[in-house]
């Protein structure tokens, strides 16, 4: 599938879906000193440096789906938080409007959590509401990097809109089984001390390793406000934008207490404390040693790190995409099996409609359907009743089983013991699917019958 990335910077979301198998074919950044990073690590992307303010959807190539994250400055807790008040803040409004127009079958779209705070969550709901009047099915949750084989504690919002005539359900990522990745784990190898620099030019032919640099500015009241140090066996802090901010190295014994709102260095080991370098910033951030940040100013290699999306979590979340497109792509998968059922009175029409629900025959009762009959998940439901005929799109396809007890406290008169049932989430207007389940079919039985049809498109 074709991507467009929006507000690109160095990549790491752009990363996560070229290693699930996307394929970005254009992107978009405005900030110069962040395009040499981003062609050599993209080489085969198209890269737009104009700002988006600028760009209108014919600029920008025909594509199944739009990835990105808004500048975050205005929205982050650590800032002044101005949200939409902030032109940087408006700037949402320009990535809404180039899906909008545009219209790809997906969208994915990051930021830090405090976009949901009560502060924000007008302006959130607002976003939310765009997208859905654009024509999207629009989910967001709050993830943690931690929880996705990623060594920091990292929250952020994830919004991810489907096109609603698409039919087709997402599902967040679920968290992989596996034990946290600790610093050990992502930095401990580099054992090579890193180059220090203030506000010098960085010469990169001085480092064994890659962007192995690190910043040595003052380190101010906020800094020393709390810990900052996190040990060998734990999670790093979170990666930060500005260096002045980057959590210090495990090698150091973790800050003393002095007050609720200062800590300080342990006496007589006050060498040992240095910011993290640009380089275990990326490990951290989950970039491969092979992606190289260019930069003469070590402060805009840890920009260009710390507003990152994790490529690993970039990832997880392209492959449940792929994952939610693979029945829609797929001629032979869920979206061509058809579950044909008989109604007997237009009042289980009607109860049908309203809860919801169809039901089968289970057991062993004549016209009954079995188990191995109901593995594969199936998309359709095709109701039909003398001439008059109903396609309905099933929540998971898959059956559920229930009593007479059950169903008769829907309104329906049920006369065996067991059944399965089946959740309905819409019906569907589309008479090129009616059509083509029409044509399959042929014979219209009074038993219930599931119908595989090769090559369908809905």
């Amino acid at each position: 599938m074709k991507v467009v990335s929006l507000f690109s910077g160095c990549g790491g979301l752009d990363l996560g879906f070229e290693k699930a198998g996307f394929d970005v074919v254009w992107a978009n950044e405005y900030d110069s000193s962040i395009h040499a990073t981003y062609r050599l690590n993209h080489p085969k992307t198209q890269l737009c440096t104009l700002d988006i303010r600028e760009i209108r959807a014919n600029d920008i190539p025909d594509c199944d789906g739009i990835i990105g994250g808004p500048p975050c400055q205005s929205w982050s807790l650590g800032g002044k938080c101005l949200g939409i008040e902030d032109d940087r803040g408006k700037l949402v409004y320009d990535y809404i409007r180039i899906v909008k127009d545009k219209k790809p079958k997906f969208f994915i779209m990051e930021n830090v959590p405090g976009m949901v705070t009560p502060r924000h969550f007008n302006a959130f709901n607002e976003f939310l509401n765009l997208f859905r009047n654009a024509g999207y099915v629009v989910k967001y949750e709050l993830m943690n990097a931690a929880d996705f084989k990623i060594p920091q504690d990292r929250q952020r919002v994830i919004i991810v809109g489907i096109r609603k005539d698409l039919n087709v359900e997402y599902l967040f990522p679920t968290k992989p089984d596996s034990t946290p990745v600790t610093l050990l784990r992502a930095i401990g190898d580099l054992r090579t001390p890193p180059t220090p620099y203030y506000n010098e030019r960085v010469i990169e032919e001085n480092n064994a390793i890659s962007n192995h640099d690190y910043y040595t500015g003052p380190y101010d009241g906020k800094f020393m406000a709390r810990n900052r140090v996190r040990g060998w066996d734990e999670l790093s802090f979170t990666i930060q934008a500005q260096a002045k901010n980057e959590p210090l190295h495990p090698q150091a014994p973790k800050m003393v207490y002095v007050s609720s709102n200062e800590r300080k260095f342990v006496e007589g080991k006050e060498k040992m404390y240095r910011r993290l370098s640009v380089r275990e910033c990326a490990r951290i951030q989950t970039f491969p040693d092979s992606f190289k940040f260019i930069y003469e100013k070590v402060t805009d290699g840890y920009k260009m790190v710390g507003n990152a999306v994790p490529p690993r979590l970039a990832y997880y979340v392209a492959l449940s995409i792929k994952q939610c497109f693979s029945s829609f792509v797929s001629s032979g998968s869920d979206k061509g099996i058809v579950l044909i059922g008989y109604v007997k009175s237009e009042s289980d029409f009607n109860i049908i409609r309203r809860e919801r629900i169809y039901y089968i025959r289970g057991g062993n009762r004549p016209g009954a359907m079995q188990y191995g009959q109901l593995t594969k998940p199936i998309k359709w439901l095709l109701l039909h009743r003398d001439n008059h005929k109903v396609l309905l799109e099933l929540v998971t396809g898959k059956a559920e089983r229930c009593d007479n007890a059950f169903l008769k406290k829907l309104g329906f008169h049920p006369r065996g013991d067991e059944y399965w049932y089946f959740r309905i989430n819409q019906e569907i207007n589309n008479d090129s699917v009616l059509s083509a389940i029409v044509r399959e079919v042929k014979v219209f039985k009074h038993s219930p019958h599931i119908l595989s049809i090769e090559n369908f498109v809905g």
